[in-house]
């Protein structure tokens, strides 16, 4: 089952992706300023037959990274965005076992969650796979056949 698989891949990566927002609009800043200071700066030399000089390919460099970057942005939040879809629609208990099997896994969370919810070890299990399902059904949509 590759939903599962999908699934799973989605929730360990949602709290990197999370913080990856913000750390990807610093560098987004951080590369804007470097380009509004290399506008300023004097040429250091004229081109050659059709080359170009360093500070114009730092600044195509510059631009291209800013440009991935952005469309990296784009694309964490849409997936941070559609987890959270996902995560909103569970109950309190398929949420904290969610986030205890995927999101934030302490050690020897089977019995955390065991103690935790008070049932054995074996309804967690089944209950992380309701809870999975309902998930991604909820994150990615259902088509009916």
């Amino acid at each position: 089952m590759k939903w599962e698989e999908y699934a799973i891949e989605d929730l360990r990566k949602y709290k990197y992706l999370k913080g990856s927002l913000e750390n990807i609009r610093e560098r987004i800043k951080v590369l804007e300023l470097k380009y509004q200071s290399v506008k300023y700066a004097t040429v250091d030399k004229v081109p050659v037959k059709g080359g170009s000089s360093r500070i114009e390919e730092y600044m195509l460099d510059n631009i291209v990274e800013r440009q991935r970057l952005e469309y990296l942005y784009e694309a964490n939040k849409k997936l941070v965005e559609l987890i959270e879809k996902g995560l909103k629609k569970l109950n309190e208990k398929e949420y904290l076992i969610l986030e205890k099997f995927y999101i934030d896994r302490p050690k020897k969370h089977i019995e955390f969650l065991s103690e935790k919810l008070g049932i054995e070890q074996a309804q967690i299990y089944r209950l992380r796979k309701e809870a999975l399902y309902k998930f991604t059904v909820n994150m990615y949509g259902i088509v009916e056949y």
